[in-house]
């Protein structure tokens, strides 16, 4: 299984759950890798479908709403990587909300090193008009591993060979990823480190099908980095 695979620090786990929810990626091909470089890792980069049930879903739009509202709008980060969003950093203390990022943590524990904590999540709230511009995330506190769950819109997220850690020909080509709302990726390894990421504007095509992108909330997970 994919698990194993990763590194040697990764804490394998097989249990049917898990299993289950491997399988729910491979049936429903949400990464589209036809025109994938040649250095990319299609173990690297995974979409879990429909990780949170609809009530889940409402539920934590609910909590993390009144916390956006009294935000405004970026016009831009420092680096210009995001334009017109919002983010705020996430307490656990609700009950409904504890519950579901544990059980997702949970289920992501076999991604990570043993030995790394997970950092608080954090929410990012994207206008429809908003632009996630291509990006490594920085490694300076987080560790390997940088997860997001959708909110409210669909979307698509591509990963590109990042021209500063790749220098020969295998930095032609890009990786789609389709995240629908409910939905969480995974990146690790060289799609974490090696690869940077960017979310598509609305009406770009998945495996030729369009994508109507509309306001949307990611919760982002990361592991602490380790030493």
């Amino acid at each position: 299984m994919f698990a194993s695979k990763v590194s040697r620090h990764v804490r394998f786990c097989t249990s049917p759950c898990h299993r289950r929810f491997l399988a729910l990626v491979c049936e429903t091909s949400m990464v589209d890798d036809l025109h994938a470089p040649g250095s990319f890792d299609r173990q690297s980069a995974v979409v879990f479908p429909d990780v949170i049930t609809v009530s889940e879903h409402d539920a934590l739009v609910a909590h993390v709403e009144p916390l956006l509202k009294r935000r405004r709008y970026e016009k831009g980060h420092w680096d210009s990587v995001i334009l017109q969003y919002k983010e705020v950093e996430l307490a656990e203390e609700a009950s409904a909300v504890k519950d579901i990022f544990e059980r997702i943590r949970k289920e992501l524990e076999p991604y990570k090193r043993v030995e790394a904590s997970w950092l608080p999540c954090h929410a990012i709230d994207l206008r429809k008009d908003g632009e996630l511009n291509a990006h490594v995330d920085s490694v300076r506190f987080s560790g390997d591993l940088v997860a997001g769950l959708s909110l409210l819109s669909s979307s698509i997220m591509r990963l590109k060979p990042d021209a500063s850690t790749i220098s020969d020909e295998s930095v032609k080509g890009h990786v789609d990823l389709y995240l629908p709302s409910r939905s969480l990726y995974v990146l690790l390894g060289v799609s974490r480190y090696s690869y940077t990421h960017e979310l598509l504007p609305s009406q770009a095509l998945f495996r030729d099908n369009a994508v109507e992108r509309d306001r949307r909330i990611s919760i982002i997970f990361r592991d602490a980095k380790v030493g």
